[in-house]
């Protein structure tokens, strides 16, 4: 990278983060002009422990870390590498739902032997039918699942609140709760979170949690 080249880039990161800290609406990590321009490479920090999930952590080969919300559910950022697909395998993984598709995963996915489902979709554009060919995804297995997305917070997130919701019992509130808990940003998720509740089959559902 020459000399202009490389004070153009310090610049225009040095403005994203002064926006950034200014507007308070994202932490750097979760910032898309921030991680574009370095190519989504800026760690996250792990969210903290909870009840009713388990902070499996980072692994080589993974963007952010692995979420596991049952025995037989994980969520995940995208597979950047080999050593991502050998990490899910050896979590038991059988299936992976994807909402970021790319050549290389369905290679990754392939070579491990590892059932490879694509819903795209992005933050503003999530349908019904999307959240419903999900759950059919889950049901048709085999399980261990994996759903991974970019950073896995906001897309893959969205999609575990609404298993949540729907095949466990809880109610859109605790199912958000636990969403904006593992880092999902409120502003980028608005969209998300508004097709979740226009698909939620009942807002005052009882809870029950007992599938956990």
């Amino acid at each position: 990278m020459n000399q202009k080249r490389l004070c153009s880039w310090i610049l225009t990161a040095g403005m994203a983060v002064v926006l950034v800290s200014a507007g308070g609406c994202h932490d750097v990590h979760q910032c898309p002009i921030l991680q574009g321009i370095t190519g989504w490479r800026i760690p996250a920090p792990l969210p903290p422990e909870g009840r009713t999930y388990t902070v499996v952590g980072k692994r080589e080969g993974i963007r952010f870390f692995i979420i596991k919300y049952t025995n037989n559910l994980y969520r995940a950022g995208d597979i950047r590498s080999a050593k991502g697909a050998e990490a899910l395998k050896q979590l038991g993984i059988k299936t992976i739902i994807a909402t970021t598709t790319s050549n290389k995963q369905r290679t990754m996915a392939k070579d491990y032997g590892l059932k490879l489902v694509e819903i795209p979709f992005g933050w503003s554009d999530m349908s019904g039918g999307d959240l419903r060919e999900f759950l059919r995804a889950v049901d048709a297995g085999p399980e261990p699942v994996c759903v991974i997305s970019r950073t896995g917070t906001l897309r893959a997130g969205i999609l575990l609140a609404h298993y949540r919701v729907h095949r466990q019992g809880w109610t859109v509130d605790e199912a958000l709760n636990e969403y904006y808990r593992l880092e999902a940003n409120y502003f980028d998720a608005v969209t998300l979170v508004k097709v979740l509740k226009e698909n939620a089959p009942d807002k005052n559902v009882k809870e029950s949690k007992s599938a956990l």
